[in-house]
């Protein structure tokens, strides 16, 4: 049969006319070859942005060839590189969202999908409910304690009044917020740090407070709780630990009485609370009678109008809180040597006040002698804190209680530790204050006492208590390093300090006409204490801090 196949006359005729058509289908799969998208990048962009186009095919030249988006062609100058395997094409204004494809002038490419972004819907966010605080953005969104922090948002209040910044806070657990659960584990911004730079409805500037960490800052206002926005705190100057803690019931109160006056007279008592804190945990006080103001730079103020004559007024407070030991770790090598001198906080705790004499020509040279050439904060209050130690005696019961008069005598209590050690700080232009509260010592005993503690730039409150680093004793007072307490106590304290008041607390006068009364060597220190009006006279006692129980 193959035979006979061969000599057929129309055998050689077929043969050569399936090569041709073989050829030419060869030559022409060459020559019309299909375009093929694999991709594009983005794929989700704005008009008059480029997109690059991925794939094979698609000819070494333009000629003849086009790029449409949505059906809508590029022009000529849209093209920034072409070749087989990559296109660069600016996407049209007038481009929607559809397909990309490239189109030769036989064939049209597969398309993928392009996406134009003015189009995506835009979910709008704002306020939980209406009125409620809405925190837009940070600027910047990193920073270390100290440093400005812009918010942007809705909701915030023409004026601050009790509205109030929230920061996470260094080691602070769920349990110690005492408030809303979105506020658990965080700290507030301070009134006698001077946190607050400004405030309007939709603005705020806000100084990173001490003991601030990495999490999320929260705004609080009359109306409800905002939302959460992340803030990382830089804390390259060191860190503070907060441990042992222990348990405390405390009470206290002022008894008024043989009071002698006009039918109309009034008086107004000054008392303070136990200070909140990370070092002072999950504060809760009843009071009989109720104040007046519950919280006035932690101050109650009591108000009573119209005592009748030998009428007795009783104030009972009682309170129960954690309290911590704290331990600073600083990196002296990273602290600042600049401060940011424009900032309240600078000013207020810098300068000379009636119960810190840092203008004192005496205090002054003492601080100069302590400081030398030193130009590192912490070094040069360290330096302080030791030229105290060997300048002064502790006592219980100094000579006088003028601040120059113990320096001349060279002893003092704590009171004049305290006082005297701040003041310095301030003439060498560290930002410093007293600290007043009591010690409990022995079994529940107390003593009102002070310390004192410095600012760092970068850092935030560093503890010192001048007194106890010097060898005073209180019964069997457990020191916490018994071995080296000078050296634990600058930038230590154990859990047995209790803390009332940050600083001398300024008391205004109510009435031109009131008669105030101060006080010296009580757990509180402030410029104002009593303020009596229409009364001839009375008698007040502020009874002692009691532990009715601690654990």
């Amino acid at each position: 049969m193959i035979k006979t196949l061969f000599k057929n006359r129309l055998f050689l005729p077929i043969v050569i006319l399936a090569a041709v058509i073989a050829g030419f289908a060869v030559n022409a799969s060459g020559i019309y070859r299909f375009p093929v998208i694999s991709s594009i990048e983005p794929d989700v962009a704005y008009p008059g942005e480029n997109i690059r186009i991925i794939g094979s095919n698609f000819g070494n030249i333009r000629s003849g060839v086009e790029v449409r988006i949505a059906g809508v062609r590029a022009m000529s100058n849209d093209y920034e590189k072409w070749s087989d395997n990559e296109i660069i094409v600016r996407i049209p204004e007038d481009a929607d969202s559809g397909l990309v494809t490239v189109k030769t002038r036989r064939k049209v490419s597969n398309g993928v999908l392009f996406t134009n972004r003015e189009h995506i819907p835009v979910i709008l966010s704002g306020p939980q409910k209406p009125g409620y605080p809405y925190m837009e953005s940070l600027s910047p969104e990193s920073g270390s304690v100290g440093s400005l922090v812009t918010i942007k948002g809705l909701n915030f209040g023409h004026e601050r009044g009790t509205a109030e910044v929230f920061f996470a806070a260094a080691g602070l657990d769920e349990e110690a917020s005492g408030g809303d659960d979105s506020l658990a584990g965080m700290i507030v911004c301070s009134e006698i740090d001077y946190d607050y730079d400004s405030w309007d409805d939709q603005q705020i500037n806000v100084f990173i407070p001490d003991g601030a960490s990495s999490g999320n800052i929260r705004i609080q206002t009359d109306r409800g709780i905002s939302n959460a926005l992340y803030f990382e705190v830089e804390d390259n100057s060191g860190v503070k630990n907060y441990t042992d803690k222990k348990g405390y019931q405390i009470e206290y109160g002022v008894d008024v009485n043989r009071v002698d006056g006009n039918a109309s007279n009034s008086l107004d008592l000054w008392i303070p609370i136990v200070r909140p804190g990370l070092e002072q945990r999950n504060v809760e006080t009843t009071t009989e009678p109720a104040p007046l103001w519950e919280n006035y730079l932690g101050l109650m103020r009591y108000s009573f109008s119209d005592i009748t004559d030998n009428e007795t007024k009783q104030i009972n407070i009682q309170t129960w809180f954690e309290c911590y030991a704290i331990e600073t770790r600083v990196n002296t090598a990273k602290v600042q040597t600049r401060y940011n001198e424009d900032r309240r906080l600078f000013k207020v705790y810098t300068q000379a006040e009636s119960l810190i004499p840092s203008g004192d020509d005496t205090v002054k040279r003492w601080s100069s002698s302590a400081v030398g050439r030193e130009r590192n904060p912490y070094r040069k209050a360290e330096n302080i804190y030791n030229y105290l130690l060997r300048n002064l005696e502790y006592t219980l019961k100094p000579a006088s209680t003028l601040i120059a008069e113990n320096i001349n005598s060279g002893e003092g209590d704590s009171y004049t530790y305290s006082v005297l050690f701040t003041a310095m700080c301030r003439a060498a232009g560290i930002p410093a204050r007293p600290v007043a509260g009591v010690l409990i010592y022995n079994n529940k005993q107390s003593i009102n006492h002070y310390w004192a503690e410095f600012y760092l730039e970068g850092y935030g409150w560093v503890p010192v208590d001048p007194a106890l680093g010097d060898g005073a004793r209180f019964g069997n007072f457990p020191l916490a390093d018994e071995t080296q307490p000078a050296s634990y106590y600058f930038g230590s304290l154990d859990n047995q300090h209790l803390t009332f008041t940050r600083g001398v607390i300024p008391v205004r006068q109510i009435t031109p006409e009131g008669r105030i009364v101060t006080r010296k060597g009580l757990f509180s220190l402030q410029t104002i204490y009593e303020e009596s009006a229409g009364l001839f006279s009375y008698s007040s006692l502020w009874r002692s801090v009691r532990v009715v129980n601690w654990w």
